[in-house]
This record gives C-alpha cells, sequence and structure tokens, in this order.
C-alpha cells in the first residue's frame, strides 16, 4: 500500500492553483495593484503610495512561507492596513517637527492644461483630502474602495472580513458625513 494520499484530478488542480497563488513572484504582479488602491484608501498620501506598497510587499516576502493559505487579500489588506498606518504617523512626526510640505507629483505644470485649470483641480483635490481626512477610518476606506477605487461592496465585505450590511452602512455615513462637511465648507467660504 502506497503512503501517498490518493488525490482526485480536481484535488491536484487545486493544489497546484494554491501554489501557484503562493508563490511571491505571483502574489506580487497579481496584488500590486490593490495594495496601492488599499493604500490610497487607507489615508496615504498619492506620493507615498508606491513607497507604502514596497514596503508591503517586503513584509509579504519575509512571512509568505508562514501564511495558512486563508484568504490572501485579507492578509494583505491586514498588512497593507498597517503599513499605511505607521507610514502617515512618519509622516506627521515629519511635519510636525520639520516642518516638511507634501510634495505632489501632479502639481508638476502640464502643457495639456492651463494654469487655471491646474490651480482648480489642485484645490478640489486639496479640498477632497481634507475632508476625507476628517472622516473616521472604517467610513473613509470603504468609501474610498467604493466610490474612487471603484471596488464593490462585496469584495470589500471579503477584504475587511465584515458582513456585507456593514460595508452599505459604513458607505451611507461617509456619504452623508461628507455632504454634511462639504455644505459646512460651502458656507464658511471655502475655507
Amino acid at each position: 500500500m502506497s503512503s501517498f494520499p490518493i488525490r482526485s484530478a480536481r484535488q491536484l488542480a487545486a493544489t497546484r492553483e494554491e501554489e501557484v497563488s503562493l508563490d511571491f513572484d505571483a502574489v506580487y504582479a497579481r496584488w500590486f495593484r490593490p495594495v496601492t488602491r488599499w493604500a490610497r484608501a487607507l489615508g496615504c498620501r498619492d506620493t507615498d503610495i508606491d513607497d507604502v506598497a514596497q514596503d508591503v510587499f517586503l513584509i509579504v516576502l519575509r512571512k509568505l512561507a508562514g501564511f495558512d493559505g486563508e484568504n490572501l487579500p485579507s492578509w494583505l489588506y491586514r498588512i497593507t492596513a498597517r503599513t499605511a498606518r505607521d507610514q502617515r504617523r512618519r509622516a506627521w512626526f515629519r511635519r510636525v517637527i520639520f516642518g516638511d510640505k507634501p510634495h505632489r507629483l501632479d502639481a508638476l505644470p502640464s502643457a495639456a492644461l492651463d494654469p487655471s485649470a491646474i490651480l482648480e483641480r489642485k484645490q478640489r483635490q486639496e479640498i477632497l483630502d481634507g475632508l476625507l481626512a476628517r472622516l473616521g477610518d472604517k467610513p473613509r476606506v470603504v468609501f474610498v474602495l467604493f466610490e474612487i477605487e471603484g471596488v464593490s461592496g462585496e469584495e470589500i465585505a471579503e477584504l475587511l472580513e465584515i458582513p456585507l450590511a456593514t460595508v452599505w452602512s459604513r458607505l451611507h455615513f461617509a456619504r452623508r458625513s461628507l455632504m454634511k462637511m462639504a455644505a459646512q465648507h460651502e458656507a464658511g467660504g471655502g475655507q
């Protein structure tokens, strides 16, 4: 009698697919873009998003061998959330202690837009960033993932490991809060 377990063709295919999906290069290729989207949703500045994603994948490279294979997107999201939180803390510290100003690549001049359009776009982006920063982490993440990044509610629920109804309630709360804050911003003369 053989000591090897007898597996069906379906089990062998699933095992091969799982092995491929846990190969670092495959994980990196498949999940780099979603990790950058999550970092944006978690409040990272545009100029820091690629750095955060690289930090995430350095952690993944170290820990992938010990990963149990259960819910890879959620595991990656949790690593991204912790890395983004640490990055935001470092950025806050640099701003407070050293007075660093955020540098934005999209603020560079473009031949395609006239200066007034560039200024208007920059001002709208700063207003949105400010309003999003005033939201709590949980509703902000759901709002940015759903409204800006185009992630479905079902994917967000799986990613955050929360019920779908919670996704919708956080999204509703975020929309309502943003509308209220935007109205207050307008009433205050845009200040």
